[in-house]
């Protein structure tokens, strides 16, 4: 049984035994927040740049349904407000779904609900990513995010394919549309599967799919039905101003999440033949993620932290305006204890090794 099969049953991968360095990190970790008085929650920086995000996602949208422009600059504005869309994901949804946010849990959940600015459904995500992603991290068939569908090969253990040899020169189109069908269908189908890969999921919760079913009516009346009211356009320019913004937020979603774990020269600690991996949870989190652009403040304000992609994973419930501050004690333990921590100086070079990765496993396997 290949090591991908097994990763398909319902019993999970173990790790071993959490050793001297996840206890020496942590220590570290709480007296810098206790040494400086902090919260390990949202501080002023971070609520000035929620507010920040939300009013120019605000100005964006009733400036394209309100405002003077036309044809193209209809278009420009739907891109832009696709890439905003991306950044409240990223800068607000995604630290309020961990629990990050703020240590009150309402508050947690009305600012995850962000998360339908871009048509996407704050409980899915929350098991999906959470649960799967985040514990099994590229581990082929429990990390969704690393099983993908069968026209891309993100790991070796996938059966190659002669179209697979420019995968490197369409996954951007992908990329720009993989959205669509989330926005569209994959909310729906996931929160009525009862398994999720090698996961039982927890029972629906009740209101959940009438939840599901009002947040994406609300969603589909703010990209179609108050821009065909609103516009005086033809009817096909709002599908098309559709497309456009999916593509803005596609590309956006997936060259910041994609480049921390899908770059070359990745170890992989993949599950034995008894489901046992080689490596403690912590090692294996700072194994399969990579930083890029950490000394920059601008891009850490701009990715929501996921630049600081391996303190993300180690402290997921830590609000990530504070990873880069965090980033040197983990980098500085992890060079103690030989634990592995990898980082690109520039989000270019991170793109290219990304690039790079998928053009190599897009060969043919001799």
């Amino acid at each position: 049984m290949s090591k991908n099969q097994n990763t398909h049953t319902h019993s999970l991968p173990k790790f071993k035994p959490e050793g001297e360095f996840a206890k020496a990190l942590k220590v570290r970790v709480n007296e810098y927040f206790k040494e400086n008085n902090l919260s390990k929650h949202c501080n002023t920086e971070m609520v000035l740049k929620t507010a920040f995000y939300l009013i120019l996602m605000f100005g964006v949208y009733f400036t394209l349904l309100f405002g003077p422009f036309t044809g193209i600059g209809l278009l420009g504005l739907a891109l832009l407000l696709g890439i905003v869309s991306g950044l409240i994901g990223f800068n607000v949804g995604h630290d309020a779904i961990h629990g990050g946010y703020s240590s009150k849990k309402w508050v947690n959940n009305l600012l995850g609900q962000t998360f339908t600015a871009f048509g996407a459904y704050a409980e899915n995500w929350r098991f999906t990513h959470n649960q799967c992603h985040h514990t099994f991290t590229s581990i082929p068939g429990a990390d969704g995010d690393y099983t993908p569908a069968p026209i891309l090969r993100f790991h070796e253990d996938t059966a190659w394919r002669p179209i697979h040899r420019f995968q490197h020169l369409y996954v951007w189109f992908l990329y720009s549309i993989f959205t669509i069908e989330w926005v569209l269908v994959r909310d729906l189908k996931q929160l009525r599967k009862k398994e999720h890969l090698i996961y039982k999921k927890p029972k629906l919760k009740k209101w959940a799919m009438t939840k599901l079913v009002i947040a994406k009516l609300i969603y589909y009346a703010n990209v179609f039905l108050w821009p065909a009211l609103l516009l005086d356009i033809p009817w096909w320019g709002v599908p098309v101003g559709f497309l456009v913004m999916q593509a803005g937020l596609g590309l956006t979603l997936s060259l910041v999440f994609q480049l921390g774990h899908m770059v070359e020269d990745m170890p992989k600690d993949w599950p034995d033949e008894n489901n046992q991996l080689d490596q403690t949870y912590m090692e294996h989190q700072c194994s399969t993620a990579v930083n890029f652009n950490t000394t920059s403040w601008m891009v850490s304000w701009m990715t929501g932290g996921l630049n600081t992609q391996i303190e993300h994973h180690l402290f997921p419930n830590i609000c990530s305006i504070h990873y880069r501050k965090l980033g040197p004690i983990v980098k500085q333990t992890a060079a103690e204890f030989g634990v592995a921590y990898r980082e690109y100086p520039t989000w270019p070079k991170t793109v290219a090794s990304h690039y790079r990765l998928l053009r190599s496993l897009g060969q043919q396997i001799a």
